[in-house]
């Protein structure tokens, strides 16, 4: 009888981690080409082309949002998309939540403006070289005591840089970086595993499911 329910439980397992990986990979696809029709809008839109006479709230509220929102995440949702009114060096702007039944389950993404520009970005070594400045200090904002994200995403409104919460301390490499007024298919392929649907889904939510 326990062999009979430990081989069930094996078997709704295995079951279940097919269905997340085909469901993820199907989830990315679709988000792909999503992806490139909706971030046009922004890239294409009457903000971005004033770039530069934008404040560091006007870039926040009216680049940085849309953007997220464009990557599936209800940015009117407090709880899910939820503004961080701190002004320490170490605090994020955003932090994307998955919740369920009132549980908060996962936080994905620190999102924090920083005031950086291309070229403070090194392209061939992919790394930030800002790194005498506050709002770009990774080993403070990742620190484990109050970061508990998959990435921290640092942006300056069309600049995206996405750092891993497995990057070595001191380091200043990125895995990800996106520029809203220069990208093609292959930025949009990588930036599509940020979306929240690909980001917040998990295996014991088609377990639970099953």
């Amino acid at each position: 009888m326990v062999s009979a329910a430990l081989l069930l439980f094996i078997f709704v397992l295995l079951f279940s981690s097919v269905v997340y990986y085909f469901c993820k990979k199907l989830i990315y696809k679709l988000n792909k080409r999503v992806l490139a029709r909706n971030l046009a809008v922004i890239k294409n839109g009457p903000t971005l082309k004033k770039y530069n006479e934008l404040d560091k709230s006007e870039k926040i509220e009216k680049l940085v949002i849309p953007f997220f929102m464009v990557m599936g995440y209800n940015t009117y949702d407090m709880r899910e998309f939820a503004r961080v009114n701190k002004n320490a060096s170490f605090a994020p702007d955003f932090v994307t939540k998955k919740w369920d039944k009132s549980k908060l389950r996962k936080k994905s993404l620190y999102i924090k403006y920083a005031d950086f520009t291309e070229d403070d970005i090194d392209l061939n070594n992919k790394t930030l070289k800002c790194i005498n400045r506050s709002d770009c200090d990774l080993d403070e904002l990742m620190n484990p005591l109050y970061f508990q994200g998959e990435f921290v995403v640092l942006t300056n409104g069309y600049l995206y840089l996405f750092f891993s919460k497995n990057r070595v301390k001191g380091s200043f490499n990125y895995s990800t970086f996106f520029n809203l007024k220069n990208y093609g298919k292959n930025d949009i392929a990588e930036l599509a595993y940020f979306t929240k649907q690909c980001m917040f889904l998990e295996v014991s939510d088609v377990f639970s499911a099953c």
